[in-house]
C-alpha cells in the first residue's frame, strides 16, 4: 500500500501495513496512521467547502461565482489567503532556497504521485522582493550620493524588473507539477517579452495594411486600444517561444503567460523610463515613473498574461499548436478577460486612492487564483489515474509472488 506521512508529507510504500495501522515513519520518526494515498486525499485544501472559504458564502464570492459562470471557470473553493501565505514569514535555510530552484529537469521533475496537488504555499517570492528592493535603493543611493551618469541604466534595468521578477517567482511557485526549468522560465521572459514588443509595434501596421477601418478604431479607443493589440502580441510570442506538449497543464501555461508579461512589463518600463531622460524629464521623474510601474506591475501585464496564457494552454491540452484553436470559445472568453481589464486600465477615468488599479488588481487575480485551482484539480485527476495504475502493477506483482 502506498501512504503518507502525516507529518513530513514523505510518500511511502509497504506491503506489511494495512488501512488504520499505525507506524513509526522511516524518514521523520513521527507516528503516522497509514491511510490509503492518492489524489483525493491531496486535494483536500482545494476541495474543502466550509462555510469560512467558500467562494458564495460573501457577496464578492457571489460576485465571484457570477463571474466565472460567465467566463468559464471554476468557483473558488477551500481558498484562504492566510493559508496560502503561511508560509511567508517562516525560516527557510538557503539550501532550501537552491533546492526551490533546481526544478524542471529530467531529474529534478517529481512522478506524479509525488506532487502535493493541495493548494500551495509560496514564500520565496517575498525574498526576491527583499532583495531586488534592497539592490534598486542601493542603486539610487548611489546616483544621489555621487551623480554618476553610469549608474542611470542600472538603476533603470533594476528599478524595472525587481517587482516583476519576483512576482514570476510566485508562479513559479504556484506552478506545483515543478515540470519548468528555470532556465527555460528566463528564457520565456526575455525572449517572449521582447517578442512580443516586437509584435505589438508590427501589429497595427499589419493591421491598418489590411482594415482602412483601424485608424478611426484607434483614434476612438486611444490608449486603450493597447488591449487587444498588447494581449494578442503575447499570446503569439508565447505560441513562438513555449512548447506545450511539453508542458502541457494549465498551471505551466499560467507560468509561461507570467514570464511573457513579465518581460513585457520590465521592458517596457525601461522604455519609458529611458524616454523620461531623453525628453529631459530628468532623474526624479524617471525614478517616480519607475516606482509607480513596478507597484502596479503585479496586477497589471503579468496576471493578464498568465490568464491569457492559461487559456491558450486550455485548448492547446498537449496537442500540437494549430491556428484554428484561437477561434475555440473557451480560449477566446478568458482572453477577453485580459483584453477589457487592459482596455479599462488605459482609460483616463480614475477613482480615489489608485481605486480603479485595486478593483482591475483584485479581479484579475480572482480570475487567476479560479485557474490555478483549475490546475490542482487537473494533477489531481491525473494522480488518480496513476494511482490505480500503481495498484494493479503493485497487485499484479505481489500475485506472482509465492509465500
Amino acid at each position: 500500500m502506498q501512504f503518507q506521512c502525516d507529518q513530513c508529507k514523505s510518500i511511502l510504500t509497504s506491503h506489511a501495513v494495512a488501512d488504520g495501522a499505525k507506524i513509526t515513519c522511516p524518514v521523520c520518526g513521527a507516528e503516522t496512521v497509514c491511510r490509503p494515498y492518492g489524489a483525493s486525499s491531496r486535494l483536500s485544501g482545494a476541495d474543502a467547502s466550509d462555510a469560512r472559504s467558500d467562494a458564495d458564502a460573501n457577496p464578492a464570492g457571489a460576485i465571484h461565482a457570477k463571474m466565472a459562470s460567465a467566463i468559464g471557470i471554476e468557483k473558488l473553493k477551500g481558498f484562504s489567503l492566510s493559508d496560502l501565505f503561511s508560509e511567508v514569514f517562516s525560516r527557510h535555510s538557503r539550501a532550501e532556497v537552491e533546492n526551490y530552484f533546481t526544478i524542471g529537469t529530467e531529474k529534478s521533475t517529481p512522478d506524479i504521485l509525488e506532487v502535493d496537488a493541495s493548494w500551495p504555499k509560496p514564500w520565496l517570492f517575498t525574498r526576491m522582493i527583499i532583495a531586488s528592493l534592497v539592490l534598486y535603493f542601493l542603486m539610487w543611493f548611489g546616483w544621489k550620493m555621487w551623480a554618476n551618469t553610469t549608474l542611470l541604466p542600472g538603476l533603470m534595468l533594476v528599478g524595472s524588473f525587481a517587482i516583476p521578477i519576483s512576482t514570476l517567482v510566485l508562479f513559479v511557485e504556484l506552478n506545483v507539477r515543478r515540470n519548468v526549468s528555470l532556465y527555460m522560465v528566463v528564457r520565456l521572459a526575455f525572449l517572449g517579452g521582447i517578442l512580443s514588443l516586437l509584435i505589438t509595434h508590427f501589429l497595427p501596421v499589419t493591421i491598418a495594411f489590411l482594415s482602412p477601418l483601424f485608424g478611426n478604431l484607434s483614434g476612438f479607443l486611444g490608449n486603450s486600444i493597447a488591449g487587444p493589440l498588447e494581449e494578442s502580441a503575447k499570446v503569439l510570442a508565447m505560441v513562438a517561444v513555449a512548447s506545450a506538449a511539453k508542458y502541457r497543464y494549465k498551471l505551466n501555461g499560467l507560468l509561461v503567460g507570467a514570464a511573457v508579461g513579465t518581460g513585457f512589463s520590465a521592458f517596457e518600463s525601461a522604455g519609458y523610463a529611458f524616454n523620461i531622460i531623453l525628453v529631459g524629464g530628468g532623474v526624479d521623474a524617471m525614478v517616480q515613473n519607475i516606482n509607480m510601474r513596478g507597484l502596479m506591475s503585479p496586477f497589471a501585464h503579468i496576471v493578464w498574461s498568465a490568464i491569457a496564457g492559461c487559456a491558450l494552454w486550455r485548448v492547446i491540452n498537449g496537442q500540437k499548436f494549430k491556428w484554428r484553436m484561437l477561434c475555440d470559445e473557451r480560449f477566446i472568453r478568458l482572453l477577453l478577460v485580459s483584453v477589457i481589464l487592459h482596455m479599462i486600465w488605459n482609460t483616463p477615468w480614475q477613482l480615489p486612492y489608485f481605486g480603479k488599479f485595486i478593483i482591475l488588481g483584485f479581479v484579475g487575480w480572482f480570475v487567476c487564483l479560479s485557474l490555478v485551482q483549475e490546475g490542482l484539480h487537473e494533477i489531481a485527476e491525473e494522480q488518480k489515474d496513476a494511482y490505480k495504475i500503481s495498484v494493479k502493477r503493485s497487485d499484479s506483482q505481489t500475485e506472482g509472488v509465492v509465500p
